[in-house]
């Protein structure tokens, strides 16, 4: 009995972690001279701006306010991506 314990414990916690890592791949990599920009909403709507994370090559990366699942993603080019 312990045993089946431990083996539906361990499938758990496996699916949570392929959730998990399939989430985080879902956003692009930025290519150099590139960055992207997250736009958070309180809802399906998209009116009301609740927050932003940037991340990439373009600038220093800054997050402010609340992230959710509601959110646009902005393709920033900021160069040619050379030195």
């Amino acid at each position: 009995m312990r045993q089946q314990s431990k083996s539906k414990l361990a499938l758990i916690a496996f699916a949570v972690g392929m959730t998990l890592s399939l989430a985080a791949s879902a956003l692009p990599y930025p290519n150099p001279g590139e960055g992207y920009v997250q736009h958070y909403y309180s809802d399906a709507a998209r009116t009301n701006l609740v927050g932003e994370r940037s991340y990439g090559n373009c600038g220093e990366p800054f997050q402010w306010g609340q992230t959710t699942r509601y959110f646009n993603l902005t393709k920033v080019v900021c160069g040619d991506g050379l030195p």
